[in-house]
């Protein structure tokens, strides 16, 4: 199935395929009645929808605040038992099914016109909150382009985000006994988030070069669902890189300015590299805020190269 945000996308290219995988490896750990909750935990469109944070709640509301309501982890570590119990009860089974109905038609329902030719539009933002359990956003510009993904969403627009995957967020506080405050960081591991790494059409992890410094930075793409938008994450951590060209998409805001422009570098050029690996080719582009502004450099690059 073609992914329905990005017009023209090749489903083999574009994460479709890697979620739809993701979602039967979680399926096969379930109970065969629970099976849906695979689909659910994959997609934050849970998160917004009526009766959709209570069915995780109904399996152990304490064990889900605990993995910061992160669905995805929280239905690997549950136990049995309770899993089991939740399989024979049957009002439990018809919220289910009543969530997941009203998921299908919002996903099922026909992508609105927005621009002409019917392509996509591509939002590239240095951070989005989408929801807690994804740490890649610090507050106000995150809330806002989170909220700009949700509402495409709602609105059926063929719409399509890209940020970066930071593997630490942004720094939380806290405070000693003698009240000085300390900034401290929590790594965050993205295969146990609603995350799918972005394969090729070989069955390879995708892979966007960008130019950075004196070097090349390898960068893969995690593809997160927002309703039925895709969040594309680039990501630093490879093997490949030096350590300091994986720290480039450690942190959000990192003080150091070498870094900051590294970060700007593959936001704006690795967006539009990692668009055109995976076949998607917006109609236009919004840059949000200053961070991703290398984008229109690479894109006009790109138009300018002979066809092939």
């Amino acid at each position: 199935m073609t992914n329905p945000m990005a017009p023209g996308s090749d489903a083999s290219r574009d994460g479709t395929r890697d979620r739809q995988r993701a979602i039967d490896r979680l399926a096969r750990r379930l109970p065969e009645p629970l099976e849906p909750l695979a689909a659910l935990a994959y997609n934050y469109l849970w998160s917004w929808t009526p009766g959709g944070r209570e069915l995780f709640r109904a399996l152990g509301a304490h064990r889900f605040s605990l993995s910061a309501e992160n669905p995805v982890r929280f239905l690997r570590d549950l136990p049995e038992r309770t899993l089991l119990a939740a399989a024979t009860n049957d009002e439990y089974l018809a919220g289910l099914d009543a969530v997941s109905t009203t998921i299908a038609s919002d996903l099922a329902r026909p992508v609105a016109p927005l621009l002409d030719g019917g392509r996509s539009l591509a939002f590239l933002c240095a951070e989005f909150g989408v929801h807690a359990s994804l740490p890649v956003y610090s507050g106000g510009l995150g809330v806002l382009a989170g909220d700009i993904l949700k509402e495409a969403s709602d609105q059926a627009l063929p719409f399509v985000g890209v940020g970066l995957l930071y593997r630490r967020g942004y720094f939380h506080q806290r405070l000693d006994l003698s009240g000085w405050q300390h900034e401290y960081w929590i790594e965050s591991d993205p295969e146990t988030l609603p995350a799918v790494r972005v394969t090729d059409a070989r069955g390879l992890q995708l892979v966007v070069r960008v130019p950075v410094w004196d070097s090349e930075l390898v960068a893969h793409v995690w593809r997160v669902d927002v309703g039925r938008v895709p969040l594309y994450l680039l990501d630093a951590e490879v093997a490949e890189n030096t350590p300091l060209l994986r720290w480039v998409s450690t942190r959000l805001y990192e003080g150091s300015r070498a870094i900051r422009l590294a970060q700007y570098a593959l936001l704006g050029v690795g967006a539009v590299r990692a668009l055109d690996a995976m076949g998607i080719e917006p109609g236009c582009y919004h840059l949000n805020e200053g961070h991703p502004a290398l984008a229109a450099v690479a894109e006009a690059a790109r138009r300018e190269q002979p066809c092939t």
